[in-house]
């Protein structure tokens, strides 16, 4: 008669929390630049934002009077610094650029809203769009 091993629900259990934490620990060592797909996978998401924010008749006001290849070259390159990557940023941070412009909430929302379609569309994750959006 041929024995059957039981395996052991425990041992089992270790197993797939090590494999978890191995997992988890690969993926920590990237960073949000890496993860997003690099300059550029950045650059084209932060193109299309423009564009599309640009002809939006709710946001589109807003870009009127803006030199587009400028602020998407801009936009793009802290995007870049801020997640993590190797591309240099020397310009204002948002909040100071935007001070005193007096842009609506509704607007700015428009916009994010935008960034989260365009961010789906491209397959950007969960964990990922959070972290993004929270730069």
């Amino acid at each position: 008669m041929t024995q059957v091993r039981r395996r052991h629900p425990v041992r089992l259990m270790l197993a797939a929390v090590a494999m978890t934490g191995i997992v988890a620990s690969a993926h920590a060592g990237t960073t949000l630049y890496e993860r997003l797909g690099g300059r550029e996978a950045v650059t084209r998401i932060v193109d299309e934002l423009i564009e599309t924010s640009r002809v939006d008749p709710v946001s589109g006001h807003l870009f009127v009077k803006v030199n587009h290849g400028r602020l998407k070259q801009k936009i793009a390159e802290q995007i870049c610094a801020l997640a993590g990557g190797p591309v240099p940023f020397d310009g204002d941070d948002m909040k100071t650029t935007h001070a005193g412009l007096g842009i609506p909430e509704e607007d700015f929302y428009r916009l994010v809203e935008h960034l989260v379609a365009i961010l789906d569309r491209s397959g950007v994750g969960t964990r990922e769009k959070n972290e993004l959006l929270r730069l």
